[in-house]
């Protein structure tokens, strides 16, 4: 158990950070960062490179295929006691052009842009928890390492192998990511992630003249979603949704081509295992139809395994010493924090209080925010989790 006295009560001089923080998290926000997009990604990391410099950090940015690649960042002079990481993502959901219906603003206590929530004000808590960190002249026993990729939203393809790279090597790893619920919860389960693509083949034939001929691959997937639906048991965490499909000709034509995208979540490996055999022996209905089921889970669960936990005791103790109340939920969104956590000890949701994340009603409860802060400046102050 951490000691009372081994909390910095940092509060005050994290709200007092109010106009400081406001004018990069505006900038991060008015950077519009689609997925994909190579050159605006690099003009975030651009951004973010001289506050890292500031503080005596080393900056580097890995290349990606498809994406704007990786900002990584150590300090200059680093201790041999072992490594934290400090993980986030730079890229949002939103095309460019979104802060024309989104725009930055601020109301009282609640600040609205797109991808502000997820998770912009999330790496601009990163360069405010180290630089308060240096102005109070603290010293953290492990070095802070930052890792920010451009491709989370799409899977991170580019950037998964780095990710587990780095986690092996590490003591812990906090991640970024806004927290959960307006209540603002931290993440101690997430679901894992599956996806799947369904593609039929059928046979066309003259829809007026000669029906009987055809084999229609919609009619066939229409059967094939129930079997997929049927599958959803919301009691033990599972779900699954058909979230676009296509096919067809013409409304004369008996379809011979139909496809379905499908996405599946789930709690544990176990059933990720479980749902992934159940979808690909999937058979058709139609005879002579034929059909083709690919995929599989790209993101694991994170589960709550004793290093994690261990974790999660920390961040309540220090809230409870800095009069903040923390509380835990399971998400059914994916996150990097998933891959770090099949090697080390992994805190997820430590980012923006807020909620709306993919939406257009997308904001974050700024005093709550700034509050946070000083939660995660406690946390990157702990010895290593294995003492």
């Amino acid at each position: 158990m951490i000691e009372a006295s081994d909390i910095v009560d940092v509060l005050d001089e994290c709200v007092s950070m109010e106009r400081e923080f406001l004018s990069l998290l505006k900038k991060l926000v008015r950077t519009e960062t689609p997925p994909g997009d190579k050159k605006s990604h690099k003009k975030l990391f651009s951004i973010l490179e001289p506050e890292l410099a500031a503080l005596d950090f080393d900056t580097q940015i890995f290349p990606g295929k498809e994406s704007g690649g990786q900002f990584y960042a150590r300090p200059v002079k680093m201790n041999k006691n072992g490594y934290q990481l400090l993980l986030g993502h730079a890229d949002t959901v939103w095309p460019r052009g979104t802060l024309n219906k989104m725009p930055f603003e601020k109301n009282e206590n609640i600040i609205t842009g797109p991808g502000i929530y997820d998770m912009k004000a999330g790496l601009a808590m990163i360069v405010f928890a180290l630089q308060l960190i240096d102005k109070q002249g603290l010293k953290p026993e492990l070095a802070p390492v930052l890792f920010i990729n451009s491709d989370e939203e799409t899977g991170s393809t580019d950037s998964v192998s780095k990710i587990k790279k780095l986690a092996k090597a590490m003591d812990r790893v906090y991640v970024l990511e806004p927290s959960l619920d307006p209540d603002g919860k931290l993440k101690t389960r997430r679901k894992g992630v599956g996806h799947f693509k369904v593609k039929i083949e059928g046979t066309s034939s003259h829809a007026g003249i000669e029906p009987e001929k055809g084999r229609s691959a919609i009619v066939e997937l229409s059967y094939i979603i129930q079997k997929l639906y049927a599958l959803n048991d919301p009691v033990n965490g599972i779900s699954i949704n058909v979230g676009k499909i296509e096919g067809g000709i013409s409304t004369n034509v008996v379809a011979p081509q139909s496809s379905a995208s499908v996405d599946v979540r789930v709690l544990t490996k176990k059933d990720a295992e479980q749902i992934d055999r159940e979808i690909k022996k999937i058979e058709p209905t139609i005879p002579d139809v034929k059909i083709k089921i690919t995929g599989g889970f790209n993101r694991p669960p994170m589960v709550q395994n004793n290093r994690n936990r261990a974790l999660w005791n920390a961040a309540t103790h220090i809230g409870s010493e800095l009069g903040i109340e923390l509380s835990e939920g399971i998400s059914g969104g994916g996150s990097d924090g998933s891959y770090t956590s099949l090697y080390t000890a992994t805190l997820d949701g430590l980012g923006a209080v807020g909620d709306g994340a993919h939406s257009p009603t997308e904001r974050i409860f700024l005093e709550q925010t700034l509050q946070r802060i000083a939660v995660l400046v406690n946390l990157l102050l702990l010895p290593p989790i294995s003492e």
